[in-house]
């Protein structure tokens, strides 16, 4: 009677342990499958669109269609269109495709004829350094005219005063430069662009009256 109990206990502890093993087996599987089909999050982006000329039939719409280049300013992964509803037809006045570091549409002057202009915003680099494309806003013919050469212009801003554009490069020293937007809709650079003295509060002025002399 000894033998066959000890045969059935010996049995009966494989079986246990037969089952431990299994149950560590399948939850290691459970874990490394949990790990395998995660995912990072997908961007979400959607298109930024604005009204112009106060008319609800013009839009400006900015479609983000590489939504993996966030940096790559060499890579265009933005659409611009700008476009009217004619009943119930769209016409496409133009399509631009170029890059956008973040969508965004903005509006300030800067050809000094008190209409606000668009802004696209283009890059920004380590330091606050944010630069755009310009449109220029043609109230008469309900236009716009794209500015080239505007998107290097960093921290860009109208001294409509003296119809200048100043912009700043914010580094360990900031340099000053400054543009015009001739009557051609052209950038032209004005030079005496300077690196700023804190010690010299009247720097700026003896610049745009030099400038001032020399584009009247």
């Amino acid at each position: 009677m000894e033998r066959p109990l000890l045969f059935s206990l010996f049995f009966i502890s494989l079986a246990l342990c037969f089952d431990k093993s299994q149950s560590t087996h399948i939850d290691t599987l459970i874990v490394k499958s949990t790990d395998t089909i995660s995912r990072p999050q997908t961007k979400i982006y959607t298109d930024s669109v604005v009204t112009l000329f106060d008319d609800d039939s013009y839009k400006l719409t900015l479609h983000i269609f590489d939504t993996t280049n966030d940096y790559d300013a060499e890579r265009n992964n933005v659409v611009l269109t700008f476009s009217k509803l004619n009943g119930n037809q769209r016409k496409i006045f133009f399509q631009d495709t170029m890059f956008c570091m973040h969508p965004g549409i903005g509006f300030q002057d800067f050809n000094n004829d008190k209409a606000q202009d668009v802004l696209v915003f283009y890059y920004t680099g380590a330091r606050a350094n944010p630069t755009y494309h310009l449109y220029l806003t043609d109230l008469k013919n309900y236009n716009l005219i794209r500015v080239k050469g505007f998107e290097k212009l960093p921290n860009p801003d109208l001294d409509t005063t003296n119809n200048i554009i100043t912009s700043i490069a914010l580094s360990g020293n900031n340099y000053y430069s400054f543009y015009r937007i001739t009557k051609e809709n052209k950038l032209i650079n004005l030079g005496h662009g300077y690196e700023d003295n804190a010690n010299d509060s009247t720097q700026y002025e003896r610049t745009v009256r030099q400038i001032l002399n020399e584009h009247k």
